[in-house]
């Protein structure tokens, strides 16, 4: 008899042990990548590449970038935000991006990006004015197979810095930092009405079809 309930109690004790172990598949599922499949809105980079993190990125980005707090955002304004992440980036303050600070880019401020090769980056030639595509046509909105940052942005530009560098040297100047950001509000603006708002930025929400 008391063999039978040291059995029992033995038994109860590993089960509930054991029910307290985490799921080994939960606890991966919750740390790896975000997929195509899980929503977008809980990471937004901004079109210069600043990443947001939480749900209102888009938002929290036009409210900082919005100088005025006239709830629109100029080129001039744009330009402004583009400069002052430009600075954050450029850590010796040498006027340009190196190599080893687009590195730093994508190994501490968006790791989400991380795996782009420079053939990865540079694939899309059309979508940032190069080889045969119109110069500046970076199309937006979803796009499917899109990789790294352009999957969280409005711009479709796989790696936002580098991207940046107009004469493939490996290197991002101010001038060229300045003329991305030119080329890229301009897009962004379809309407031309030199006013980046929310409401113009935001994608509508998918309608159902009809039985």
């Amino acid at each position: 008899m008391i063999r039978g309930f040291l059995a029992a109690g033995l038994w109860m004790a590993l089960t509930t042990a054991a029910a307290a172990q985490p799921d080994p598949i939960i606890e991966l599922k919750s740390r790896r990548a975000p997929s195509d499949e899980e929503p977008r809105g809980a990471m937004f980079i901004s079109p210069m590449g600043e990443p947001f993190r939480g749900h209102g990125g888009l938002a929290a980005w036009l409210a900082g970038a919005d100088a005025d707090h006239d709830g629109g955002v100029t080129l001039a304004e744009f330009r402004a935000d583009a400069l002052r992440f430009f600075k954050l980036l450029d850590v010796n303050g040498d006027g340009v991006l190196d190599a080893f600070e687009i590195q730093a880019y994508e190994r501490e401020r968006a790791p989400e990006i991380g795996g782009l090769a420079l053939e990865d980056s540079l694939r899309g030639d059309q979508r940032e004015g190069r080889g045969g595509g119109r110069r500046g046509a970076e199309p937006r909105g979803p796009s499917a197979g899109r990789e790294g940052a352009a999957r969280y942005s409005l711009i479709n530009a796989p790696q936002p810095v580098s991207s940046a560098d107009e004469d493939w040297n490996g290197r991002v100047t101010m001038a060229e930092w300045t003329h991305t950001a030119t080329r890229r509000f301009g897009t962004l603006d379809k309407a031309q009405t030199g006013r980046l708002t929310l409401g113009g930025l935001q994608a509508p929400p998918p309608t159902r079809k009809k039985r």
